[in-house]
């Protein structure tokens, strides 16, 4: 199996973004919580308005694409980060953005200034037209691109400083499943095998660090297949050594909506966030909550997600962001 770190350098600081006057009864203000929420979230197709050639072609100039839209874009987003459970400090990782100026201009803004996103890194994958990325109210320590295979997105290794050590994430979006799902499993599966990889390599340099896996799987927890007993990412619905927590799983807590993306008259839980073992052992950050954000401008009157509609301008995202808290 190949496997190749490359550092990645678009990390940005931002402090213009703490000069916004902001009371500390707003969201996002920590006063004595020391709690974290992480959000994974595909936003559907991200782009600007400057054509640089790798656009899908609905959202070049020619096709009606210009800077109001994108704008509109941007405020729809920036409402659902309105949305997030009440924490210190906040991590989202972000599938379909265009690249790292989509990212600084959506966080760069007075609208989410209470928020304190100070840092983010995004990939910068030649052969895709969407990439992923993180963004954090803490520091940024790295950010590595694991490539898989070409054609295939890169595995995402950002390392995040917290008050009570490293938190690893792994953000990924594995292949879809247009084509048909049994035709690309097998590159689902790669891509998870080269997240399992990393994940050990981390395990072995930090014994004992929080890694969490996150992003558009495009495979639910129930298929076996990539999360199942044989599956690269073996995954149980509690802690236990040897396997990852996920939250779909966890037949103790009733979640709603139970999936985060609307297909074929079902509910899917392809957006995931797998927690190491070492989220429950007692030290560090521990895992206490999770959830999906299921309201306001993210549903349909039909209770659907409000996909984005680019010739209406109106609705967010096919998909809705799944949340996990840490104390």
């Amino acid at each position: 199996m190949k496997k190749t770190r490359n550092i990645l350098l678009i990390v940005f600081i931002l402090p213009a973004l703490v000069s916004c006057n902001v009371s500390c009864n707003q969201q996002g203000c920590g006063g004595n919580d020391t709690s974290i929420c992480i959000v994974s979230w595909n936003v559907q197709n991200l782009f600007n308005a400057v054509n640089d050639g790798s656009e899908y072609d609905e959202y070049k100039p020619e096709s009606g694409w210009d800077q109001q839209s994108y704008e509109k874009r941007l405020s729809n987003i920036r409402t659902v980060f309105g949305y997030l459970p009440s924490s210190k400090q906040k991590i989202i990782v972000l599938n379909e953005v265009e690249g790292s100026d989509v990212i600084e201009e959506l966080i760069k803004s007075h609208d989410v200034a209470s928020i304190g996103f100070h840092w983010f890194a995004c990939t910068s994958s030649e052969n895709q037209s969407v990439q992923t990325a993180v963004i954090s109210s803490m520091p940024i320590e790295h950010a590595y691109v694991h490539e898989v295979e070409e054609g295939l997105r890169p595995v995402f290794e950002v390392c995040i400083e917290t008050e009570r050590g490293k938190i690893f994430i792994l953000a990924v979006h594995y292949k879809s499943n247009l084509g048909g799902s049994e035709e690309t499993e097998a590159q689902r599966q790669k891509a998870a095998g080269v997240t399992a990889q990393i994940a050990r390599v981390l395990e072995q340099e930090n014994p004992g660090c929080l890694i969490l896996v996150c992003g558009d799987m495009n495979e639910e927890c129930w298929d076996n297949r990539i999360m199942g007993p044989d599956g690269p990412l073996k995954a149980s619905g509690s802690f236990s050594p040897g396997f990852w927590y996920c939250f779909w799983k966890d037949q103790e807590r009733s979640i709603w909506p139970n999936g985060s993306y609307w297909y074929s008259g079902n509910w899917r839980c392809y957006d995931n966030i797998l927690v190491s073992a070492s989220g429950s052992d007692g030290a560090g950050l521990e895992f206490e909550n999770c959830g999906v954000i299921f309201k306001g401008i993210l549903s349909t009157a039909d209770s659907k997600p409000a996909s984005w509609n680019r010739r209406l301008l109106t609705g967010v995202s096919d998909h809705v962001p799944v949340w996990i808290m840490l104390k």
